[in-house]
Formats: C-alpha cells, structure tokens, sequence
C-alpha cells in the first residue's frame, strides 16, 4: 500500500512538473526580438536588442505578469525566418507587407517611421519621385522592407546591391561604388551621428515612404492569444504619451 502510494505521489509530481513548465514555457519565456540596426526602435547591444520597441514591449508584458527576453539572435533575415518557424514569438517592431502577414499576426499600428535616400556628400540629385532613381546605382539591406509598394517598385524598375549591413552599404556609398542608399531616417541619422560621418553623408530632402510599424507576432507562438490585451494597451500607450516619451529618449 504505501510503495502504491508512493509511486502515485512521484507520478502526481512529474504530472505537475510537466504543467508547470508548460504554464512556464508559454507565459514566462517568450523570446521578442528585432533588426539589430534599425535605432532608436531596435538595435544589436552586445548579446541583447535593446531600443524604444524593445522597452515598449517589456513595459506592455509586465503588464501582462508575462516574462519576455530580446536576445540577438542574428541579422534581420534571420530573425524574421526564426519567427516563421515560431523560434522567435515576437519582433518589436516591422512594416507589414503581404509575405510577413503570411506567417504573422500584427499589432495595431504604434509609430511611424519615414524611410530617406542617403547619398554621399556633395553627390545628390533631384529626387521628387521614385522614377528619379532609374539609372542611379542603389544599396540595400538583406531582408528589409521600405514598404511594399516601393519594395515592387525597386524589383521592377531599379538597379540595386543587396548587402548583409548598414556598414556596408555606408562603405560603398563613400567608395563611389552606389549612388545611394535607401534606409529609415531616423537609424541612418544616428548611425551617421555615432561613427562621425555627418560631412560625409547627406540626406535627401523628400523621404520614399512613411511607414507604419507594429509589433508582430509568430502565428506558431501562444503569445498570439494575448494580441488582443496587447492591442489595447498599446493603444492606451499612444494615447497618454507613453510611446513618444520612450521614442524620445532613444532618439
């Protein structure tokens, strides 16, 4: 009797151990993360993404008595693949196009964010509209959206380098090797502003597009069932100036 009611005991043990870490798992340790060069929203610090989305998102979840960590997990590409496959819950922030929707759901809108044509000093042209950029030698990053219509837009009519880094695209700018590069404004002004390069870089006066960002989340993560609760607190954020304030303090 008693070894009888020993191995039930030890088997009620593994049973809520099992639950437990399943509770755990799916509302302690979600895993959020986001382009590691796209400041102030999101950007690499050492083994972490950190910026105003990532702050965002950690305020929104700590409402939520849910736990969340925002590792680096590798270049925007990766990222966006490992939340396909739900390894990644959650990116703090992305444009929405109709491939990401695919395999995401989207949060309402919380921020917007103008994209901009960066040339080298003293090399700028017209720019009033995309077809000014025909003929003119582009860069780009790997897995970056500028909004999908002009992401048709560069497929169709446009000669550009895809390249892994802003770094990258920098360098050929001031090699002479591209024209220009198409990057948000806000991550390019202060890439520009950290590595000195004001007098090298200029920016155009009209911006390709403005676009939306929300949080996302992977359609394979159980975090999908709190989008809602996330919606509204998000929408209390913009209202009572919660987001500009942290969109400030990073800009």
């Amino acid at each position: 009797m008693k070894k009888s009611n020993s191995v039930l005991l030890v088997l009620g043990l593994v049973f809520f151990c099992l639950i437990g870490c399943k509770k755990d798992k799916e509302t302690s340790e979600f895993i959020a993360s986001g382009h590691p060069a796209w400041a102030p929203i999101m950007y690499q610090d050492g083994n972490s993404i950190v910026g105003a989305g990532p702050e965002i998102t950690a305020m929104i979840f700590k409402e939520l008595g849910l736990g969340v960590s925002f590792p680096y997990v590798g270049l925007w590409d990766v990222v966006q693949a490992k939340t396909r496959t739900g390894e990644v819950d959650m990116i703090v922030a992305a444009y929405k196009t109709a491939e990401r929707e695919t395999y995401m759901d989207y949060s309402v809108v919380y921020t917007v964010d103008p994209v901009s044509i960066f040339v080298k000093k003293g090399k700028t042209f017209p720019f009033n509209n995309w077809d000014e950029l025909i003929g003119e030698k582009g860069v780009v990053t790997t897995g970056d959206s500028y909004g999908q219509t002009f992401d048709q837009y560069i497929k169709s009519s446009l000669s550009v380098t895809s390249v892994a880094t802003p770094d990258e695209a920098f360098s050929l700018l001031l090699s002479g090797q591209a024209d220009y590069f198409v990057y948000a404004y806000y991550s390019g002004k202060n890439y520009l502003n950290s590595k000195n390069l004001n007098s090298q870089i200029e920016v155009l006066s009209n911006n390709v597009s403005s676009e939306n960002f929300y949080m996302c989340v992977s359609k394979k993560s159980s975090l999908v069932s709190y989008l809602s609760k996330i919606n509204i607190i998000l929408e209390r954020y913009k209202n009572d100036g919660t987001i500009d304030r942290v969109l400030q303090k990073y800009k």
